[in-house]
């Protein structure tokens, strides 16, 4: 099948508000917000039971959120997390501008297209 065809990121997890399926009432920028907690839970238990602090990797995760909910999201992440955190964004500027307004230190490492593809 040239995939993995098992594995967590098979299961389906299902989370109900009021009863109701949470990805079917939610917005888009709700469930990121849900997404980003779980993962910050994830993190603490990792944390907390290991004994260890986990690299925390975030992947295009700020994409369709509104600026507010991206910067509020980030602070929580940079607040929870005391380790490496990696990010990865397809708006390098919109990721500083974050970062800036956060006053929080972070390196940016941009990767460029080459001419020859």
């Amino acid at each position: 099948m040239q995939r993995t065809t098992k594995g967590i990121h098979r299961d389906e997890l299902v989370i109900t508000l009021d009863g109701l399926q949470f990805k079917t009432l939610a917005s888009q920028g709700q469930r990121k917000s849900l997404l980003f907690a779980l993962k910050l839970a994830s993190y603490d238990y990792i944390a907390r039971v290991k004994q260890v602090i986990p690299i925390l990797l975030l992947d295009d995760v700020f994409e369709k959120l509104d600026e507010d909910r991206m910067i509020n999201l980030l602070g929580q992440v940079t607040d929870q997390a005391k380790g490496q955190i990696f990010i990865t964004d397809t708006h390098a500027a919109r990721l500083k501008t974050a970062f800036e307004k956060l006053e929080k230190d972070y390196q940016l490492i941009e990767l460029k297209d080459t001419p020859d593809g």
